[in-house]
């Protein structure tokens, strides 16, 4: 969550403090762990992989560079290195954290014991942050105390007029935890945090084992989650309450359906009274939902990349490297609004539904392996729900199928809210990813799954 980049002249992550944490963790496991030297953690068709792509993504990147440096020096243009290098460091925390998740993730008792501290980590953001910006979305009282927190461990975009007040949510009274924008907090809650809770409400389990038959503890932190994504006050976090009542939906029995048609038609009926008595939340909805400005350049921005994907589907045209290709493809009929005309035209074409920009980047020879790994965890996933009912005593059973629940909801959530726009490659989506990759494996083996 401490995506605050303290060293800048870093690439990457690398210039987030959390990032170095990690790193000291896996070196500290390297010289301290006897195992984690001896064993043979590494798979040698990844890291093949991982050198291929890496190789293929210079030989782009070197390709496409004459082209790019047509543009004004004021236009975002990375450059053949700063890209390679940026790439490159994604590659490096992604297999350092890999090696940390599985060295750590050894056993169900680690398991449980790795989503006791992810429980209470969100509890603690929830109480500690969240709720006190919610306040500030409604009151002036706490801004001291708000603009301090922002100041301390607030991301924040250069040049952007988000934060004149101190931070962004005394400067916009919007929620973005330390996130740079509200989207970015509302991805990160609806992608980490809203899965687990959904597969232990659909199993009824808790991490803590004390009440695993009772979840009013998941049941609290999903409405909680819920008030925050609303107070947002952006169309990410709309969206993200619309998907995760339909996989709510899917969770529950038949028999409590009810329950949550009643919750459902009690909140829409006081949005509805809202809307139509109470100004302030007609002009909310009306600004983040209704009268949404800004989508053309969304649009514009997709086409743009599916365009670049089509005209270089192999390879893509490199990371970062596709500036001049959406100042080309993107349609001049999405064009004409003041953001273009002031920010893209001047600094360069952002990169705005991710999943475009991955294909559009890296083409379908990474993107194809890619996919298909993450489809075969999916089946391993299914297989493991479909045979852990016969071996299993009960407690394990509702672990391993909580688990297992809250992959398929990340995936779900992650490739849902892919045709907008967050920094995918966050640390914490990626050390989630590989808690449940790590768990998959270790159950297959446990099970005597092939």
């Amino acid at each position: 969550m401490f995506t605050k980049q303290y060293f800048r002249m870093l690439p990457g992550n690398f210039s987030e403090i959390s990032t170095w944490l990690i790193f000291a963790f896996g070196l500290y496991y390297f010289f301290k762990n006897k195992n984690f030297k001896d064993e043979n953690i590494i798979n040698f068709k990844a890291l093949i992989f991982a050198l291929s792509i890496n190789v293929i993504q210079l030989i782009t990147m070197v390709y496409f560079q004459p082209r790019i440096a047509t543009l004004p020096a004021s236009a975002a243009n990375p450059g053949v290195f700063h890209a390679w290098l940026d790439f490159t460091v994604v590659e490096l925390i992604i297999v350092m954290i890999f090696l940390i998740v599985r060295q750590n993730i050894y056993s169900d008792k680690a398991l449980i014991k790795f989503f006791k501290v992810f429980i209470m980590t969100f509890i603690i953001y929830m109480v500690a942050v969240l709720l006190p910006q919610l306040i500030g979305t409604l009151t002036k009282v706490i801004d001291p105390l708000l603009n301090v927190i922002g100041k301390l461990f607030e991301q924040r975009w250069q040049g952007r007029n988000f934060y004149v007040h101190g931070s962004y949510v005394t400067s916009l009274r919007r929620i973005n935890g330390f996130a740079p924008e509200a989207g970015y907090l509302a991805s990160q809650i609806g992608i980490v945090f809203i899965p687990v809770i959904l597969a232990c409400i659909k199993n009824e389990y808790d991490f803590f084992g004390k009440y695993w038959h009772k979840v009013r503890m998941y049941w609290i932190l999903l409405i909680l989650s819920i008030i925050v994504l609303f107070f947002a006050k952006t169309s990410t976090g709309f969206y993200i309450i619309g998907i995760t009542a339909l996989m709510l939906l899917f969770c529950i029995s038949k028999k409590d359906r009810h329950i949550v048609y009643i919750f459902a038609g009690v909140a829409v009926g006081i949005l509805l009274v809202g809307y139509i008595f109470v100004s302030p939340i007609r002009d909310l909805i009306d600004q983040y939902l209704f009268h949404k400005t800004g989508t053309s350049n969304r649009i514009g921005g997709t086409k743009g990349l599916l365009y670049t994907f089509l005209h270089y589907p192999i390879t893509g045209v490199g990371n970062s490297m596709t500036n001049y290709f959406l100042l080309k493809y993107v349609p001049w009929s999405t064009r004409f609004n003041s953001e273009y005309f002031a920010v893209y035209s001047a600094s360069g074409y952002p990169i705005l539904s991710n999943f475009m920009g991955w294909f559009a980047q890296f083409g379908l020879i990474i993107m194809a392996p890619i996919t298909v790994y993450i489809v075969k965890k999916v089946k391993d996933a299914r297989l493991i729900l479909s045979k852990s009912n016969d071996i299993l005593d009960d407690s394990t059973q509702k672990l391993y199928r909580t688990v297992m629940n809250s992959f398929v909801f990340f995936l779900i959530m992650y490739l849902c809210l892919s045709p907008l726009i967050f920094t995918w490659n966050e640390n914490y989506y990626v050390i989630m990813f590989f808690v449940y990759v790590v768990t998959i494996s270790r159950l297959k083996s446990k099970l005597g799954l092939k």
